[in-house]
């Protein structure tokens, strides 16, 4: 079904002019020899474009449409109209002068055969070049001197005669064509398994590129190396027939979506690609301007908006953007393993219901903030982050936990245990420090902890809400808007104390309160005796710990001996809720 869904995404490219037909692909090229008529090397022309990547301006290859690549294994196998320069040139690097003059010949000898026929001026100029360049004086040539260090690094070149590139010309173009339906017509014939007619089957598919953490070669989608992925002796394609079309489309679909910065994301090692039905640009755009928290196309003001008019089900526009709700979207999940790519999952739904489980997350994140935050919608990799020990080496989340949350986010199904289990461990274990950014339970974490108590332990949005829940008389949810409250009282008797009750006593408070609370309560008559002269202060407290004392319906006024995992999301949420409501109170006043 993915491939499937590829090859009907590369006809819908091809289509609109967007993708190479078959034989064609996308090389990244570097330079250009120049040549005269004569095929006499004239200059060479750098194609390199400059490229911003962070505050620094870098050169990198121009991508161009050239015949496809060879499926190059260990043996010397040459391009056509491009290589590197132990093929167009024969130099070598390597010290296997030897091996760089077959390369060199093997290119010379495939541009004879293929263009054995053509009479125009520029195949003549290429046919000439390849007969008279002399691979032992390449080191020497004054015209190459200014490039050698990149030639000798596997740049790759392409050729022009006079200024004009060769595989523009119609002759030479007719000529490859040609050469490739040759090759399929010699090709055995088999029942392709993804258009499901009679055609020329692939030995080998194309390398999938440009996937992050993947061999820089390219990894395979579709492979067979061994015997024991072999049925009844059929090798390699033969295994599961897929047509040289089907494989070609396929391919090239995914690599111009990888090459697509709007098509994919990449969350930890993962790499996310997705796109839509008839290739449809302005559904990809605006699906990644959400997803990456981009905001240039949805900004954070008008999600709601943006959400209403989706739920309607009919196209509107947002900027130049359509929006079309009922376009059917695909979503694919991969990492590299190897030389070939793990699929972590693929989706299928309309654009609609994406938004529709996207928009559901969004809500179940929501949650009151502190004034200096003025984010409204949290990146997926800020959620991790709040995962991950951010005092080790290794700060990112796990790769696995990154995969199923953004799983879960897609398709609308719980939340991985690991998610709610490790922000509780986090909550825990971190200690606020501002140098390290680091907040002991931040806005993330209580975010976490409430999307998962509302998706995963099915509590009432009516105790899991939003801001701080004043009639919610659940236990825990209470502890935890106590304890916040007897550390603002140490802080009004103790200011700028160094080490406070949530640095000594919240992990045991919001574990085993039973143990904890009575020595807070202790604790909390000292602080009030401190600041006996703040009459106002004292009744203050004394009347908000008494309504919450008489909130908690236990039976003997007993505290829990121990709370559930649950529970505990349930205590760091109320402290959460009260502390933002007291720094509530403070702008007020």
């Amino acid at each position: 079904m993915i491939l499937q869904a590829l090859v009907d995404y590369y006809e819908a490219l091809a289509a609109k002019g967007r993708v190479a037909k078959p034989g064609w692909g996308i090389a990244k090229i570097s330079y250009a020899l120049n040549l005269d008529k004569q095929g006499r090397l004239l200059n060479v022309i750098s194609l390199k474009l400059t490229k911003q990547k962070g505050k620094k301006a870098v050169e990198v290859p121009q991508n161009i449409l050239l015949p496809e690549a060879t499926k190059r294994t260990s043996k010397v196998e040459a391009q056509f109209l491009w290589d590197n320069a132990k093929y167009v040139l024969g130099l070598d690097a390597s010290g296997k002068a030897e091996r760089s003059k077959q390369c060199f010949e093997a290119m010379a000898q495939k541009c004879q055969e293929i263009l054995a026929d053509t009479v125009g001026e520029k195949a003549a100029a290429l046919k000439a070049f390849f007969a008279s360049w002399q691979p032992e004086t390449a080191h020497e040539n004054a015209l190459l001197q200014s490039y050698m260090d990149d030639l000798l690094s596997s740049a790759n070149l392409m050729f022009k005669v006079e200024g004009e590139s060769v595989e523009q010309d119609e002759e030479i173009r007719k000529a490859w064509d040609a050469y490739k339906s040759q090759q399929a017509s010699d090709t055995v014939q088999g029942i392709c398994l993804v258009t499901g007619k009679k055609a020329p089957v692939a030995r080998l598919h194309h390398k999938i590129k440009g996937l992050y953490g993947a061999q820089s070669s390219g990894a395979a989608l579709v492979a067979f190396n061994a015997l024991a992925y072999e049925s009844y002796e059929h090798k390699q394609g033969d295994n599961a027939p897929v047509s040289e079309y089907a494989a070609f489309a396929y391919t090239t679909a995914l690599n111009t979506l990888l090459a697509s910065e709007r098509n994919y994301l990449r969350i930890g090692e993962m790499t996310v690609v997705f796109w839509a039905e008839g290739a449809d640009k302005d559904n990809e755009d605006v699906f990644g301007d959400i997803f990456s928290s981009e905001n240039k196309i949805i900004e954070d003001a008008d999600l709601q908006g943006f959400f209403e008019k989706v739920s309607q089900g009919q196209a509107f526009s947002v900027k130049d953007y359509l929006v079309k709700p009922e376009n059917k979207f695909y979503i694919l999940g991969l990492s590299p393993n190897a030389a070939r790519i793990s699929v972590r999952f693929f989706f299928v739904d309309t654009f609609g219901d994406f938004i529709r489980n996207y928009e559901q997350y969004f809500r179940e994140f929501e949650i009151i903030k502190p004034s200096f935050d003025n984010r409204v919608n949290v990146p997926l990799w800020q959620i991790l982050q709040e995962t991950a020990n951010k005092n080790s080496k290794d700060k990112a989340a796990s790769p696995l936990l990154a995969g199923a949350v953004l799983r879960s986010i897609l398709s609308g199904i719980k939340y991985p245990e690991a998610l709610y289990q490790n922000t509780i461990l986090r909550a825990k274990a971190d200690q606020d420090n501002p140098d390290k950014n680091i907040t002991k339970i931040s806005r993330i974490k209580a975010a976490i902890i409430k999307a998962c108590l509302l998706r995963n332990y099915k509590n009432n949005e009516e105790v899991v809400t939003v801001a701080l829940n004043e009639e919610c008389k659940k236990v825990p949810y209470v502890l935890g808007r106590l304890f916040a409250v007897l550390e603002d009282l140490q802080e009004k008797a103790n200011p700028g104390i160094n080490s406070t009750i949530k640095d000594r006593y919240f992990n045991s408070a919001c574990a085993t309160p039973s143990v904890t609370f009575p020595l807070l309560t202790k604790l909390a008559n000292t602080h009030l005796k401190k600041i006996s002269a703040q009459r106002g202060t004292v009744i203050y407290f004394e009347k908000l710990i008494g309504e919450l004392m008489n909130k908690l319906e236990v039976e003997n006024n007993a505290m829990p001996a121990r709370l559930s995992l649950p529970e505990q999301g349930e205590f760091v949420l109320g402290y959460y809720h009260q502390v933002q409501k007291r720094f509530e109170k403070k702008e007020e006043k």
